[in-house]
């Protein structure tokens, strides 16, 4: 079913608000496999965009104690791989957490409290989680010139990881389709959550190149922090 024409006007800048950084973020990160200092430069372009919009930068020296400990520890039994490893899940999870307290806020500005709730944003969670999977399953790689490894997980668990993740996906898709079909789709959470399954899957999912699906991830955070920056004096988006 079509959106009422009087919808159209709503809905079309969520979606480009949502779409515009994911189309930007795929972009750099195609260029990374076959520009790096390109794709480098774009980054750090976004980087600084994101700088000069932000009053008060700040850096979160206690948040980054426990990964880098993390880190020092691993790497000390297991080597420089099982190091950047640590620091490869540990940037996944922040990732995600950042998109899933983005949906919350988007659910609970849109009047809806409902849709802010763990168990109904545990389907954010599903597209992160199945991407570690493959990233595990195929280990090692090689990202910048550095060595990832993961614990190698056998495929059982990834077809397990990724049926779940597709259960959970689809069930929130037919939820979006019933309340679009009622006139109640809340636009702005619905193309967030959207962009965010497309960027995972995207990234780490399709395992296309991990290098590229992390700077992909990179340049995708930092487009949104530019853009919700702007007259605004949080820095809390930017990785």
């Amino acid at each position: 079913m079509l959106l009422p024409a009087r919808a159209l006007p709503v809905v079309q800048p969520q979606l480009a608000k949502a779409f515009g950084p994911l189309a930007l973020a795929c972009a750099i990160g195609a260029t990374s496999m076959l520009a790096p200092h390109a794709a480098l430069l774009l980054l750090a372009a976004l980087g600084a965009f994101a700088l000069m919009n932000t009053r008060q930068p700040q850096l979160d020296l206690p948040a980054l104690a426990g990964p880098g400990l993390a880190a020092l520890l691993v790497g000390a039994f297991a080597g420089l791989a099982g190091a950047i490893g640590v620091l490869f899940i540990w940037r996944l999870y922040s990732d995600a957490r950042w998109s899933v307290n983005e949906a919350r806020r988007l659910n609970a500005a849109a009047g809806r409290p409902e849709g802010a709730s763990a168990r109904t944003l545990a389907h954010a969670w599903a597209s992160p989680l199945f991407g570690l999977a493959l990233v595990a399953y195929t280990a090692p790689h090689m990202v910048a010139g550095l060595p990832l490894d993961l614990p190698h997980i056998p495929v059982w668990a990834v077809l397990i990881v990724g049926g779940l993740a597709a259960l959970l996906v689809f069930d929130w898709a037919l939820k979006c389709a019933a309340d679009w079909r009622l006139g109640e789709l809340a636009a702005a959470p619905a193309a967030h959550l959207l962009a965010h399954h497309l960027m995972f899957i995207l990234a780490f999912g399709l395992m296309i190149d991990v290098s590229a699906g992390i700077v992909a991830m990179i340049a995708w955070r930092l487009a949104h922090a530019g853009a919700s920056r702007l007259g605004q004096p949080s820095f809390t988006a930017v990785p």
